[in-house]
């Protein structure tokens, strides 16, 4: 890792010298008491509620109307998806966050490259979704159905999250929470309109419906999000130069997203898509049981990049002062899914009767990802995002390594194993990383002075 003095995109030194009290007062308002912090939040769970509800009927609506098989290797392609899709913006949204903590008059030209960002490498995805999904399932599936579910999620979906961003920053927050719940509630819709036609649902018909809907939602979205921004012109050689440190953002949440979801592509490959279909519905449900989490993850991620200004002591006294309400909220939670996981086949139906021991195993994630979480975006936030980079990076390659010796063996129940230990390490190194970065911090170093960490 090397460290670069600076960005053509950043203000001026005196500017920047100026900021820190405008940032110091707003981390404030995040951390303390009665500050809006779970005002903020609130607003944010709301959307993030709708959203993740609406995912959450989809994904046992699916389950129901598609064969145990199908609906397996439909689990298999949208991992995959999964796994790609951070560099399907290259990082835009959380260049749009870091580029309007350094220069907030200039939304306009942040979200005009985190959307040209997204379409030019979102397109790219897409098509190397297909070759890929072609080379692992072959004839069972067509390119067609990959190419219209790699769209949805890699540029209609990527675009509407830059929106989202834009708005988060500007501190429009019902918007930014609602507007990506607006995709997935008309998702929902067009599966309940699928599933009311005579037959099972075909991944086929899911396919092309997805993108249809998608592409319906997300157009009116951009437009919207771009009111204001009249008048503004699109450097596209200023939007490339921002590429080597959006792909640094993009990196670490591919491997979040390995070791998030390479274990169900295995399932589906060198287990069985029953396995695969039965880890994934324990895992969406802790999926849906984080969702307060996210929320305020959500809130103060703008925040750390704010607070990181002051340097990494800053970062991590923010996100230790977060770390008893994200325990407050993720031990109950996990409690709860142990105790309420003999409803599983209830509400997904009796194929999935063993993913009621699924979900008790993987219940612990929901702490695990609390404390690694936090970690992650203080550094971020530090302009140390090369260090979370490289410990996602790490434990992804770890995790994989991991699924291929204990899938083929154990199935499912390897990789929980497998998800427990990797969420378990990230935990360490990124709160290791940051209390390395702290020892060696000089207070009192003014933020002009301090560099920008690249890989």
């Amino acid at each position: 890792m090397t460290l670069v003095p600076g960005e053509a995109d950043r203000p001026a030194a005196d500017e920047r010298d100026r900021q820190p009290r405008r940032s110091r007062w707003r981390w404030s308002s995040v951390v303390g008491r009665g500050d809006g912090f779970l005002h903020r939040s609130g607003k944010f769970l709301t959307g993030n509620l709708l959203r993740t509800l609406a995912q959450g009927a989809l994904f046992v609506l699916l389950a129901r109307e598609m064969p145990i098989d199908t609906y397996g290797l439909f689990v298999g392609v949208t991992a995959l998806i999964a796994v790609v899709s951070p560099f399907a913006s290259a990082g835009a949204p959380s260049l749009i966050i870091q580029n309007y903590a350094d220069s907030p008059s200039d939304w306009p030209r942040h979200l005009l490259r985190g959307l040209f960002l997204s379409t030019v490498f979102g397109s790219a995805a897409t098509v190397l979704v297909a070759a890929a999904g072609l080379a692992i399932w072959g004839a069972h599936i067509g390119l067609v159905d990959l190419l219209c579910l790699a769209f949805a999620d890699l540029v209609a979906w990527r675009l509407i999250e830059a929106v989202g961003a834009s708005f988060h920053v500007r501190g429009r927050i019902m918007l930014a929470a609602v507007i990506p719940a607006l995709l997935h509630i008309c998702r929902l819709v067009g599966a309940v309109v699928l599933a009311m036609s005579e037959g099972p649902v075909t991944l086929h018909g899911w396919a092309t419906i997805s993108a249809v809907i998608s592409v319906v939602v997300c157009l009116p979205v951009v437009l919207g999000g771009l009111r204001g921004a009249a008048g503004r012109a699109l450097s596209i050689r200023g939007s490339l130069q921002q590429v080597r440190t959006g792909m640094l953002f993009a990196v670490g949440l591919s491997a979040q997203s390995v070791y998030n979801d390479s274990d169900k592509v295995m399932l589906s490959r060198l287990g069985t898509p029953e396995s695969a279909a039965i880890y994934a519905a324990a895992y969406r449900v802790v999926d849906l049981a984080y969702t307060p989490g996210r929320s305020m993850s959500a809130v103060a991620y703008p925040r750390f990049f704010e607070a990181g200004r002051d340097g990494p002591r800053a970062a991590q006294r923010m996100a230790l002062k977060l770390v008893p309400r994200f325990l407050a909220f993720s031990v109950p939670a996990s409690l709860l899914l142990v105790a309420f996981a003999w409803m599983m086949p209830l509400v997904f139906g009796a194929d999935f009767e063993a993913a009621v021991p699924a979900l008790q195993g993987l219940s612990a994630l929901l702490v695990l990802k609390s404390l690694h979480y936090l970690a992650a975006d203080a550094l971020s936030g530090a302009r140390m995002q090369g260090r979370r980079t490289v410990c996602q990076i790490g434990v992804g390659v770890l995790n994989a390594l991991l699924n291929l010796w204990l899938i083929p063996a154990y199935g499912w129940q390897g990789a929980i194993v497998s998800s427990l230990a990797c969420d378990a390490l990230l935990a360490v190194l990124l709160w290791g990383c940051l209390a390395a970065a702290v020892r060696r911090d000089r207070v009192g170093t003014p933020p002009s002075a301090r560099p920008m960490e690249r890989v």
